[in-house]
């Protein structure tokens, strides 16, 4: 009887052991699949950003001819636009004071 016992014992431990071989063979496939993916998505993110940074060397480039070209109007576009933000953070400050009183 005790021998029984122990020998079905065993018999579960073989199982469970095989049980886990098979999950860690089948987790350490999906972990490579999984890094293969990160691989590719990271290889494509580096190219969109060498293509993005490319795009934007070249528009500032242009933006800085026409600066040169209209030094005047540059001078009111950048004016303007730092009272556009400045009257945003004006707007933004008082929003924030006044909701916090409410609380």
């Amino acid at each position: 009887m005790a021998n029984d016992i122990q020998r079905s014992v065993e018999d579960q431990i073989s199982e469970l052991r095989a049980q886990v071989a098979d999950l860690t063979r089948s987790i350490t496939a999906r972990a490579g699949e999984a890094a293969g993916s990160a691989a590719d998505l990271a290889e494509d993110a580096r190219g969109r950003v060498r293509s993005a940074a490319r795009v934007v060397r070249a528009q500032g480039q242009s933006v800085v001819e026409a600066a040169k070209d209209n030094p005047g109007t540059a001078t009111t576009v950048v004016s303007t636009a730092g009272l556009i933000g400045f009257a945003i953070g004006v707007l933004v400050g008082v929003s924030c004071q006044s909701s916090a009183r409410w609380r």
